[in-house]
């Protein structure tokens, strides 16, 4: 079995999209192309792939900064047809690596509720929500999922190790799960999340308590 793992432009993109059978996954990708062409990342943040036997099986979209050394996960998508074989875990274990190697020292990402126990499984906490009812994580880059693990259980333990600068503590500080404008469908998913990995959910820190 052959693997490679790249960097690939727009054009490919779209012809994973045209390829790929109709489902969940296909209007995802399609979702994530949208919003990457819309910011116009293609040209300094192109996503990052997994092939396997020269077929495209995961993708993540994500930039990198130069300024502040923060990697920014957006989108981690698994191809229509090929879920259920671990792909977009081996990609993001590669990811990681690829972003430390580049000098990246933060990773940063906002999970959906669904997602939140994949996230955990590679060594994510969480400070607070966005204005979707997401969970915002912020914290050290390790260039391993052992690693990440590792140090995300001292940091349950320690917050102030995991901690981001006060700027972007503040900007966790304004927004509160009481007053989100959402349906209470999806409030109660979020609400249902944070109680159910509560461990990993360390926003009582950022207050000192």
């Amino acid at each position: 079995m052959k693997t490679e793992y790249k960097n690939i432009d727009m054009q490919e993109v779209l012809r994973i999209i045209m390829v790929s059978k109709e489902g969940f996954n296909t209007k995802f990708l399609k979702a994530s192309h949208s919003l990457w062409y819309r910011f116009k990342n293609y040209i300094k943040n192109p996503p990052y792939a997994m092939y396997v036997n020269d077929e495209c099986c995961s993708l993540i979209f994500a930039t990198q900064s130069k300024i502040n050394y923060y990697v920014n996960i957006y989108e981690v998508c698994t191809v229509q047809g090929k879920e259920g074989n671990g792909y977009a875990t081996k990609l993001w274990e590669n990811y990681i690596k690829y972003s430390h190697d580049k000098g990246m020292k933060r990773l940063k990402i906002s999970c959906t509720p669904d997602s939140l126990g994949w996230h955990i499984r590679n060594g994510l906490i969480f400070w607070g929500v966005d204005k979707q009812g997401s969970l915002k994580s912020d914290q050290p880059l390790f260039s391993t999922r052992e690693e990440q693990i590792k140090f995300r259980n001292k940091a349950i333990n320690n917050p102030k190790i995991a901690m981001p600068e006060q700027k972007v503590i503040k900007k966790f500080k304004e927004i509160n799960i009481e007053d989100l404008k959402l349906s209470a469908n999806k409030i109660s998913k979020t609400l249902s999340a944070i109680q159910k990995y509560k461990i990993y959910y360390l926003r009582d820190s950022i207050y000192g308590l």
